[in-house]
């Protein structure tokens, strides 16, 4: 066949209508949705929440797994420091410190971290609660630094239970004077002790993530519910309602891990009408350097100025 043959044999065949172009395009946008589905029935993302580290030296805070970018300053006296092993999912043992106030009836603060390393990556942050004056209780979750099993959604919630059982049995801890913080991930586990378990004084949210829903379809290319993709029921939007406590939310302006637009500012708008919400935004703020963009004295001074409020 000549070339002009051939052009006239491509002539002759009929072209699609812009109809049947759509339709394709829906039979193909259908079928990718039953893949994924497909795909999300026997895959969970439920492993990429977690970045657990474990300890590389004998115990926390060898020299071998400290990292000068984490600002520890060792302020706190090793007499004020209580290491604790609690009991979780499974019976496996969660470790964890309790550092004292200097002066009796100081707020206690239970401290959730984030996704990534260990007790070592936040002792910074318990060293700035404590100059603030209060109690600070801090746990790593199961599979990270010393503790045993594997991180997932439930245990992560049974580990904050966990800690919270443990802070509570302790004769000098106030237990009307309790306060929930997390940073990151471990905001969905203050709003679960709030909201779900038992309410405390005070909820403070350090770069909130708005749900795993929100999560998923942040990645996703079809808009579906993140339930089928993460099985863990971290969900903050529904609890930001029901916390039953006043909430300090702080977010950094340029977090381009928890955006702003997609989650703090999901969950202020959730909160509103239900629950007693300050929000403070960190100008030049990232996601893991607030209290070093406020200054010390900023962070400290903002986290005092909210627990001696009215409440």
């Amino acid at each position: 066949m000549n070339r002009r043959d051939s052009e006239s044999a491509d002539l002759s065949r009929p072209v699609p209508s812009p109809e049947s172009k759509v339709q394709d395009r829906a039979v193909l946008s259908a079928f990718g949705l039953a893949v994924l589905l497909l795909f999300a029935g026997c895959f969970s993302l439920d492993s990429f929440l977690f970045d657990a580290t474990r300890l590389k030296g004998a115990d926390y805070f060898d020299p071998v797994d400290m990292d000068s970018a984490w600002h520890v300053r060792w302020v706190i006296p090793d007499s004020l420091v209580e290491p604790e092993t609690l009991l979780s999912t499974g019976g496996n043992r969660v470790y964890g410190f309790f550092v004292r106030a200097e002066s009796g009836g100081a707020p206690t603060v239970i401290y959730s971290h984030g996704n990534g390393q260990n007790i070592n990556r936040y002792w910074g942050r318990v060293e700035l609660l404590w100059e603030a004056g209060c109690n600070v209780f801090i746990y790593d979750y199961q599979g990270y630094g010393k503790s045993e099993g594997a991180p997932s959604g439930r245990g992560c919630y049974d580990d904050a239970e966990a800690a919270l059982a443990c802070v509570r049995a302790r004769p000098d801890v106030d237990t009307s004077r309790l306060v929930y913080y997390g940073w990151s991930l471990g905001s969905y586990m203050a709003c679960h002790l709030a909201a779900d378990v038992d309410r405390p004084m005070a909820v403070i949210l350090e770069n909130p993530l708005a749900s795993t829903d929100a999560l998923a379809k942040e990645g996703a290319v079809l808009s579906i519910p993140g339930s089928f993709l993460v099985h863990a029921d971290f969900d903050n939007e529904r609890r930001i309602r029901v916390v039953g406590a006043p909430v300090l939310l702080v977010y950094g302006k340029l977090d381009d891990t928890a955006v702003p637009e997609r989650h703090a500012f999901v969950l202020i708008d959730r909160a509103s009408g239900f629950t007693d919400l300050e929000v403070h935004a960190v100008e030049a703020g990232g996601h893991d350097n607030l209290p070093e963009v406020m200054g010390y004295d900023g962070y400290r001074g903002l986290i005092e100025g909210f627990l001696s409020g009215p409440r």
